[in-house]
């Protein structure tokens, strides 16, 4: 099962990406679009988990603790520079990408949008959350 961390590599909170993707304003984020990252390391020590990089993409089915329901995706790529292997690099919810900024902002308590902060994460008790396989296509996400 494996734990995704909502921070960079360096323990700190995404400026202009992660929760803070829509705050980018050289990109063509709408304002409250967010992904939750996949690091290469979170790849490595979950063998299988996270399938390589495909032509077509898979519709997922995320399940949040609260019983949320939402429809997402594995996007981006990264190379793993082991194996050669090209891996996703975030999750986000489709068909738009504000489903999941709006869901975890309301999740954080955040309103409006200012910037979620480390602040808000520690507030919840959470910088990471927990992703299980429960089928085919679905997960479910423990952020509580």
């Amino acid at each position: 099962m494996p734990i995704l961390t909502l921070l960079t590599t360096r323990g700190q909170i995404h400026q202009a990406g992660g929760l803070n993707w829509g705050l980018n304003l050289r990109n063509h984020t709408r304002p409250f679009d967010a992904y939750i990252p996949i690091h290469i390391g979170t790849v490595r020590n979950n063998p299988g988990f996270f399938p390589p990089k495909q032509q077509r993409q898979q519709l997922l089915t995320f399940e949040w603790d609260d019983g949320t329901v939402m429809t997402g995706l594995f996007e981006g790529s990264q190379t793993d520079r082991y194996t050669g292997v090209v891996y996703p690099k975030q999750i986000s919810s489709t068909p738009h990408k504000d489903i999941l900024g709006i869901y975890l902002r309301n999740r954080l308590g955040v309103r409006g949008n200012r910037a979620i902060t480390l602040a808000d994460l520690a507030r919840h008790g959470r910088t990471d959350v927990e992703m299980t396989r429960i089928g085919r296509n679905r997960y479910r996400l423990d952020f509580s």
